[in-house]
Order: structure tokens, then sequence, then C-alpha cells
């Protein structure tokens, strides 16, 4: 027992010791350019972001990198970007090929970047569903909260990595990163997927347009996405290691991600309450 007590006072003792407060200066860091872009087998004009890094504690938007020449080829085909807003890039109307790899390159400063990414194939969605959990238990009324449920025949091949977007009324709701839901295909590979939750809209009402965005990503997007919320969201404070820039793949040390991806879409009207899935916690 006298154990016990002396453990919980130097738990006390401990926790209430750390409370002096902490200066951290960081050197500045070397500047590095930052890309943002992708091309997708939607046929619209499809964006490069190009930035400038910036020391860990700046608090100021990050510089945008103007007069750059921009392209992308298909290894036949070559299409030049125009700069049509500050370090943003557009293409024409083009639409990606499936089975192609893309090639970015960037002219800056005088430094030339490149990166390439496969366009993989998106299997198409068959339909999808409305769920819910049952919170009356707790709340006197239910949450307004949907999750979608997917049903569509995965590929053989494995090694598949995806990602959902949700819109409703035409709005993007995933808009942020930490509301993308993304994933392998470890589990469900060449499965039929019967009612998989793979997105959620909050603030629902019968009769809103619902629209579900599929994306068949690469392995290596899969890997940046995950380091970027291993940092932000699903970091775990002071338990946590120390932080470090995700691993994109562009070339000559420049920082982010080009990626070519190949999306489906289906839309549906939230129905009536009662063709709601209950959703069971296991």
């Amino acid at each position: 027992m006298k154990n016990l007590i002396y453990i919980a006072i130097a738990l006390i003792i401990f926790t209430t010791a750390c409370t002096e407060s902490y200066d951290v200066e960081l050197d500045s860091s070397y500047i590095r350019l930052v890309v943002q872009g992708s091309i997708s087998n939607e046929l619209k004009a499809h964006q490069v972001s190009l930035t400038k890094s910036a020391d860990y504690f700046s608090n100021r938007l990050a510089n945008r990198v103007t007069g750059a020449t921009v392209t992308i080829s298909d290894g036949e085909n070559t299409f030049n970007l125009t700069e049509i807003s500050d370090g943003l890039y557009e293409t024409d109307t083009i639409i990606g090929e499936i089975g192609k790899t893309y090639t970015l390159t960037i002219d800056s400063e005088g430094k030339t970047y490149t990166s390439s990414c496969y366009l993989n194939y998106c299997a198409p969605i068959d339909s999808i569903n409305f769920g819910y959990y049952d919170w009356s238990e707790y709340y006197e009324t239910n949450d307004t909260m949907l999750y979608i449920l997917l049903n569509a025949l995965e590929p053989e091949t494995p090694g598949d990595f995806y990602l959902w977007n949700v819109y409703k009324n035409g709005v993007l709701e995933s808009d942020t990163l930490h509301e993308v839901y993304f994933s392998d295909d470890i589990f469900v590979n060449g499965n039929y997927m019967y009612d998989v939750m793979v997105q959620l809209v909050e603030d629902v009402s019968i009769g809103d347009t619902i629209t579900l965005e599929m994306q068949a990503i690469t392995e290596e997007y899969y890997n940046y996405i995950t380091q970027i919320m291993t940092e932000t969201i699903w970091n775990m404070g002071p338990l946590d290691g120390p932080p470090a820039n995700p691993t994109g793949n562009i070339s000559n040390g420049a920082m982010g991600f080009f990626l070519a991806y190949s999306v489906e879409n289906i839309t549906s009207i939230v129905p009536e309450e009662n063709e709601w899935i209950l959703l069971e916690w296991y």
C-alpha cells in the first residue's frame, strides 16, 4: 500500500513539475520548390501549383513561384501549361489515358525538376447506400451524419490503392486531407465489396444530392498522404518522434507530389430514413 502511495506522489510531482516554458529556436532551412499537381482521366484542364517552402514556425502564406516553364508528357504528346495566376499552371482541356505514364517537367530559376506517375485503372462503382448509427440511447435526437456504403467489384490484381471524396449538393465536403478516406486493397483484393464504408457526410437532409468520387491512386501517393497525416492529425504529441517532411516524387530536392489517377463517380439522392441501413458496433 505504501508503494502505491509513493508512486502516486511521484506521478503528481512529475506532472506538475513539467510546466516550465521552453522556447525552441530553429535554424532557417534552405528554400525549396514545393509542387502539387495532378492529371486524371477526366476531360478538363489539369493544374500544377508551385510555391516555395518556409521555416517551421513561419505564419505567412507560401511565396508563389511565377515565370516557370511547365509541361506534362505521356511519352508521345507534350502538353504545355499556362500560368493562369501567380504560381498556378494549367493545361488546355485534355484527358489522361489509363495505362500511360505521365512525366511532369518544371524549369524554374535555372533548375529543372521532373516527376513521373503511372495512371492506374479504377473499377466502376455499382451503387452506394446510406448507413447510420443509432445514438438514441445516448442522445435525445439522432445525429444527422450518414455513412456512404460502397458496392463494387475490386480487381484481382493486388496492390491497388484508393481515395474517396464526397460532395453534397455539388459542394465538396472532404475539402481537407483529414476528411478524405483512403485505403489499400489488402482485405478486399479480388472480392466484391458489399456496403463497405468509404466516406461520411454531415448535416444531411432527405433529398440531398450526394456524389461519391473514387480515385485509383498509386502506392507512392498513398504513402505520401499517410506521412502527412502521421505528422499532423495522427500526431501523438509529446510521445511522437521528431517531425519530418513527407517524401514526395519530385526530383532535384523539391518537395510535393505529382499524381496521375483515374476516377469513378456515382450520384444518389438521400432517401427516406426507412431506407437507411442501421450499422452495428463491433
